[in-house]
């Protein structure tokens, strides 16, 4: 009996090692097919993919000089004009699309910047206006054929307007999926900006380094923010640096037959503000297209606001801002590292939007920039993302490591073994912890760093502290009251029990609140302002985790 027994009991542990190597197994089998179908989705590249920051905006610049801009008449001469083009240039694509004025317009793109100046060579100025005409690098074109159906173009989309899919749209295309993880990735492909709104923010750029240039040869007008950033949405702004390109070529600087030119210093506020000024001029009196110019210089970073009409985009310019365009290579950098980062920014932003928490107008309220600050400091600590001072190290490793294959990329490779854990939540965890991380958040005695990837201690009374990762003597969120602080603490408590209450099917729709949005009557400026806690003990208790 003991025998038997023993037998028993040894065959029993057998087993049970046996079931649970083997649901190991299968779960560990489930997530990884999870992992690469939603990585398919949402077009995760391979690692050996990556492209570096530089690479992709030298890349979608050459792009844009290759581009050119064209004025239709009407869309049915898209075959007449493809035609003329053939006969003197290659045409890789084109991108027929209507502006928010109607207008028809084509965005071609050809096989090299020689046949865009062959096509500079054949266009010629009209000589029947007794007016001043400016260069341009812009192009109309007039058909000489009767109007006729599209025949040979019939494959073309025809892209218009540029703007998000309605609320009640997006709701009918999450209640089709079931999966939160896969109504999240849904929500982000609705939201993200396209290809050809890409290449018409860089065709801006260039178009206004082309002028700009004929005043001025070495300066470049390069796309930075929400645009460059892999974060931005459709109809967001686009914001525009305006900076010197600096040589030091010998054989040129060294040569004794040079321009007499007039140097405009930059380093200072008044010598920025001076510069804009003029070149805000320009713009108003010699580019065509450019209407609503704002010079706002009395600002903390003097900026031009004016609105591309052909290209559809609201543009801010600015000079030497240079910081601003390395924080847009961090987040893209950090958006590349995980397939799952950008559709949960993505649906974050657009609960804070719903909720009122951010705004398109800047205030006293958090902004896009400093709520994805905190989506990835919380995703550093989850362990799926490293702290800035930890690429840094990495990158320097990368370099001095002679068999590294690509030195630009290797680093992140080096970083993950140096992980003992890997995290693979699917979204929707991801998604639920993070509310429930932010709503019993210290936030009262404690800031956010993500250059340490950790929490430290605030530098002053702030009650939203985001040390600057470039420079950790500024709070990027300085500007948040603690009634804002107060509301955005409450949303995470809220959204935090609506998930824990709802169905994964419902759940996205109820935080973004998309039947009720479209219902929502207009509020007044200062409601807007007021917390949403409705219990005075709760909103007593926050404000004790909140305010000193």
């Amino acid at each position: 009996m003991a025998l038997v027994r023993r037998i028993n009991s040894n065959f029993g542990f057998v087993l049970n090692t046996l079931y649970c190597k083997c649901t190991t197994n299968i779960k560990r089998f489930v997530t990884e097919h999870n992992v690469m179908r939603y990585s398919n989705q949402v077009g995760a590249d391979k690692h050996i993919n990556y492209e570096p920051f530089d690479q992709m905006l030298k890349f979608r610049q050459n792009e844009a000089k290759r581009c050119i801009l064209v004025k239709l008449c009407d869309m049915k001469h898209i075959s007449d004009f493809e035609n003329f083009c053939k006969c003197y240039v290659t045409i890789v694509n084109i991108f027929p699309y209507y502006t928010a004025n109607n207008n028809n317009f084509v965005l071609m793109e050809l096989r090299s910047i020689e046949d865009v100046q062959h096509l500079r060579d054949i266009a010629v100025f009209r000589t029947d206006v007794e007016c001043v005409q400016s260069v341009t690098p812009l192009f109309s074109f007039t058909s000489r054929n009767k109007i006729c159906p599209i025949t040979s173009t019939k494959d073309i989309s025809i892209y218009s307007n540029f703007k998000t899919l309605a609320p009640n749209k997006i709701d009918k295309s999450l209640e089709q999926i079931d999966s939160a993880s896969d109504q999240m990735i849904a929500l982000y492909n609705c939201l993200k900006i396209t290809d050809l709104d890409i290449r018409l923010r860089f065709y801006t750029a260039n178009e206004i380094s082309y002028y700009l240039t004929r005043l001025f040869p070495n300066i470049c007008v390069v796309p930075f923010g929400s645009s460059v950033n892999g974060f931005g949405q459709i109809g967001c702004d686009l914001d525009l640096l305006c900076k010197p390109v600096v040589s030091n070529n010998k054989k040129i600087n060294w040569r004794r037959f040079l321009f007499l030119t007039q140097n405009i210093p930059l380093a200072e506020r008044n010598e920025q503000k001076e510069f804009l000024e003029t070149v805000g001029t320009v713009m108003k009196l010699c580019i065509p297209g450019i209407s609503d110019v704002k010079k706002i210089l009395g600002a903390q970073v003097p900026i031009i606001k004016f609105y591309n009409v052909y290209t559809n985009m609201k543009c801010d310019l600015s000079s030497t801002n240079l910081i601003a365009l390395h924080m847009s290579e961090l987040l893209y950098t950090y958006g590349q590292l995980d397939w799952r980062i950008k559709p949960l920014v993505y649906t974050i932003r657009k609960w804070a939007r719903v909720m009122n928490l951010t705004k398109e107008q800047p205030g006293h309220w958090i902004t896009n920039f400093s709520l994805t600050l905190l989506i990835i400091f919380y995703l550093q600590v989850k362990d799926i993302l490293p702290s800035v001072n930890t690429i840094k190290c990495f990158v320097e490793l990368s370099r001095n490591d002679n068999d590294a294959a690509d030195p630009n990329f290797n680093w992140f490779e080096s970083w993950k073994k140096s992980i003992k854990r890997t995290n693979n939540e699917d979204l929707h965890n991801l998604l639920f912890n993070f509310f429930e991380y932010y709503s019993i958040f210290d936030f009262k005695t404690q800031a956010i760093c993500i250059r340490d990837g950790r929490y430290k201690p605030k530098n002053d009374f702030s009650p939203l502290y985001i040390y600057n990762p470039f420079n950790t003597t500024l709070n990027v969120s300085k500007n948040v009251t603690s009634c804002e602080l107060i509301r955005l603490v409450d949303c995470l408590q809220k959204a935090f029990n609506t998930m824990l209450n709802s169905s994964e099917k419902d759940v996205i729709s109820k935080l973004i609140n998309l039947e009720a949005k479209t219902k929502r009557t207009q509020i007044r400026p200062e409601e807007k302002l007021l917390p949403t806690v409705t219990n005075i003990k709760s909103l007593k208790k926050i404000q004790g985790n909140i305010i000193k």
